[in-house]
């Protein structure tokens, strides 16, 4: 390891800062909703002490509630992430700077819980034991982008609470104006009529309220928006985002510290990937050697059925040969014989010149 390495911060301890930022922000923020609630509840009876009656505030209040009790578990969440995560990452503060991989693994399999984090170092040590020395980015680009997909669902959530609490208090305050029209027709009318002034102040009244009601769902669908927008999207965005911190600490120290190992324990120049090498290299020769032998032996067979089939013809050969031989030897006995009697007929014995000597 290089002097400037030695000397740079190491990229687990910025990590671990940016997890303990993160953990503490979590804290903080389990105490917003409650609060919330309260003022925003309190506000609501300011503004009108009967708005329960009232469906359309009833449902904007009931969709703020609901969201900050997302909000809440959410944030719950997030100070689990931030323990998982912080687990793996003190294992690997505790790993020396020369770790042996099948122990890392082990140790964050025994000591660090499923996790986004422990996912990514387990993946990259499996293709690290493999001898690859290519893909970690891969890897990191497709865990980022698991975890912008659950944040951003997270997101669209109180998103979509927001949209539906402004639609709601939009769709109150066309009501309301609505409400307006027939009193404000009949007070109009009523001027024209003998003695309609009361009648007119009461229509008039009654318009006023239309408009009020108007007013108030804006309002109150404006306020709660506002409180979505720069309270719990804030704090849910700030928590989120530093998660992307961390990852980007962590891809540091894969760069810096697992990758370098990697290449020298396992890649091409390394001693274990020579002797895959040669490994594999004296399997090929092997193979060869064998597709040889195979042939060989092909050849061979068939040598030894074509001398096999020659010697089943010099059998036949042979036993035709011999008996030709018993022939010849049959018919020489058989000439001799006819030779004997022959001589026999043409001088007896007793004239023969051997007997009167």
């Amino acid at each position: 390891m290089n002097d400037a390495l030695k000397l740079s911060e190491n990229p687990l301890r910025q990590a671990e800062r940016a997890l303990v930022k993160i953990g503490r922000t979590a804290r903080l923020c389990l105490f917003v909703p409650a609060p919330l609630i309260a003022v925003t509840t309190a506000g609501f009876f300011f503004f009108r002490p009967a708005w329960y009656l009232d469906p359309f505030l009833s449902l904007i209040y009931g969709l703020f509630v609901m969201g900050q009790i997302l909000a809440f578990t959410q944030i719950l969440g997030v100070g689990k992430g931030v323990t998982k995560t912080m687990a793996a990452v003190q294992v690997l503060r505790k790993a020396s700077d020369e770790p042996d991989l099948d122990d890392l693994r082990n140790a964050l399999l025994a000591n660090a819980p499923a996790g986004p984090l422990r996912d990514l170092l387990l993946r990259w040590i499996e293709l690290g034991l493999r001898g690859e020395t290519h893909g970690s980015e891969s890897l990191l680009d497709n865990a980022w982008d698991r975890r912008s997909l659950t944040d951003d669902r997270a997101m669209s959530l109180h998103v979509s609470l927001n949209r539906t609490t402004l639609k709601l208090g939009f769709l109150g305050t066309l009501i309301g104006l609505i409400m307006t029209f027939p009193p404000m027709k009949r007070a109009i009318m009523s001027l024209s009529e003998s003695e309609g002034e009361m009648r007119f102040i009461r229509d008039l009244v009654a318009a006023i309220d239309g408009d009020e009601y108007a007013i108030l769902n804006t309002l109150v669908a404006t306020a709660v928006s506002i409180l979505i927008e720069l309270v719990t999207l804030q704090i849910l965005e700030r928590a989120l985002v530093g998660f992307d911190l961390v990852n980007s600490h962590i891809n540091d120290w894969n760069l810096t510290r697992l990758q370098p190992i990697i290449r020298r324990k396992f890649g091409p120049e390394s001693p274990a990937h020579r002797l895959l090498q040669g490994q594999a290299g004296l399997e090929t020769r092997l193979l060869e050697a064998q597709a040889a032998m195979d042939q060989n032996m092909a050849a061979l067979t068939r040598a030894v059925a074509g001398t096999a089939k020659q010697l089943e013809q010099v059998g036949e050969i042979q036993l035709r040969m011999g008996k030709r031989l018993s022939e010849l030897i049959d018919f020489e006995r058989q000439y001799r014989s006819f030779l004997a009697g022959k001589q026999a007929a043409a001088a007896p014995d007793n004239l023969r010149p051997e007997a009167g000597a």
